[in-house]
């Protein structure tokens, strides 16, 4: 992959389309000028700040200059400018906050580069438990991993030992959200032999949530909650969610956001309980049967969280019981064509199967059932037909004219087509076989 140095005496090539080509600057620098210049006791040596900004606006003038049938290159320049730039400020920050104190850098943040107390203070947690991970910082500092993937692996360190190196891996391939189940998982598997009891309560010690007004009068929740009471969250807003659209008008549906806050709404307001349209939350949680000992073994959630055996006690007292039987006569799994809809027991087994969205791995809770031969098409409402498919990836398939291809380890992977190769599936899969078209239903 070609690089735009900054210090290069060289002009950027011409592009194929579009955009200017920038003149070099006058007067680059050699890279190695750089680390010899001296800094003294006081750290004040080195460039000025009016060339280091010279410096930022030839940079950001070559980066300008790359358009047309240079546009993904340059994309992927901005990603690696971004991540060595938030690298650069972590050791900044890290680094004011031991000589002044936290609080100190957190003022400057806020005062100096106006981020919100809230996101001062994280800047400095962030940046004191990077300091602690030195092969997580190089990556960031080389560009070979994102600044959110480098956040997700500093949150997880903080709490859990990691391996960084197999994180690492990961996050140079994986996107945002398909590493955040990655260090999920990775967690799991390194506290497999701790105390459940002893990680959840460590864990609901972190639980917050604020509420707070912006500027135009909105108001905007955050929240933090341990495993269990997260899956509640979520089912319920889920549940709400899609009892809401069902009720839209399919001409003029909401955002899937919007719909998710007014769904809060109703949950904590409790309008439209009268009406029976307040959301119900099932919560689905796994148990293998083991037949020698006689009793559920190895409890979990449908993401895989292990749960502690009082846990599992007390949702068991405060739930309907539904064996995963999923071939009784009592809960079928094959409709034919007799039901569009998947029924209950099918979205159980398919949360079960497939783990969440079968593409992008999102929560089951906000995915639909797809038919892969769609129904329109002659395909059954059966179990090997149907795939978890949360509403970004279902938007592919359906509106964008994207293939949902079932792989021979039994996964799956979404290919567009020619004309919409940017659109990668979250797996980084292009197609380059079929033209879009218009698809209705699942």
């Amino acid at each position: 992959m070609t690089e735009l140095s900054l210090f290069s005496n060289q002009t950027p090539p011409a592009t194929e389309v579009g955009g200017s080509t920038p003149a070099a600057p006058s007067d680059a620098i050699d890279p190695a000028s750089l680390a010899a210049a001296p800094t003294g006791d006081s750290g004040r040596g080195g460039l000025s700040s009016e060339r280091l900004l010279e410096l930022l606006d030839a940079l950001v003038l070559g980066l300008d200059g790359l358009g047309g049938g240079r546009l993904e290159e340059c994309l992927r320049l901005l990603g690696r400018c971004e991540a060595r730039l938030a690298a650069v400020k972590a050791d900044k920050v890290a680094e004011l906050a031991r000589w002044r104190g936290e609080a100190h850098a957190a003022a400057v943040l806020r005062g100096d580069l106006k981020q919100s107390r809230g996101g001062a203070r994280r800047e400095v947690k962030f940046a004191g438990r990077l300091a602690g991970l030195p092969k997580t910082a190089k990556a960031l500092a080389d560009g070979d991993v994102t600044p959110q993937a480098a956040r997700a692996i500093a949150d997880a360190a903080a709490h859990t030992p990691v391996d960084e190196d197999e994180l690492l891996d990961a996050a140079e391939t994986e996107p945002a959200d398909v590493f955040a189940r990655t260090v999920r998982d990775h967690v799991n598997e390194r506290t497999a032999a701790e105390d459940l009891e002893e990680r959840r309560r460590r864990q609901r010690v972190r639980r917050e949530l604020t509420i707070r007004k912006e500027s135009d009068g909105m108001y905007k929740l955050s929240g933090l909650f341990d495993p269990v009471a997260g899956a509640r969250v979520e089912t319920a807003l889920a549940a709400g969610a899609n009892k809401l659209w069902h009720a839209e008008d399919p001409k003029n549906r909401a955002t899937a956001a919007q719909r998710y806050a007014d769904a809060l709404e109703m949950l904590i307001t409790r309008r439209g309980a009268d009406t029976g349209t307040q959301p119900g939350a099932n919560l689905l949680v796994i148990a293998d049967y083991d037949t020698v000992a006689g009793q559920l073994d190895d409890p979990r959630l449908v993401d895989g969280t292990p749960l502690a055996p009082s846990e599992l006690l007390r949702l068991a007292l405060e739930a309907d019981i539904l064996p995963a039987l999923f071939d009784t006569n009592g809960q079928p799994l094959w409709l034919g064509r007799t039901c569009r809809t998947a029924s209950i027991a099918q979205r159980i087994a398919l949360a079960a199967r497939d783990g969440g969205c079968a593409v992008c791995g999102a929560a089951s809770s906000f995915c639909q059932a797809h038919h892969d031969i769609h129904w329109e098409h002659g395909g059954p409402t059966d179990i090997d037909n149907l795939a978890l498919l949360c509403s970004d990836c279902h938007k592919q398939v359906h509106e964008l004219g994207a293939d949902l291809v079932r792989q021979p380890d039994g996964t799956y992977r979404l290919e567009h087509p020619p004309n919409l190769t940017s659109l990668a599936s979250p797996n980084g899969n292009p197609r380059n076989a079929k033209a879009p078209i218009a698809r209705a239903g699942c």
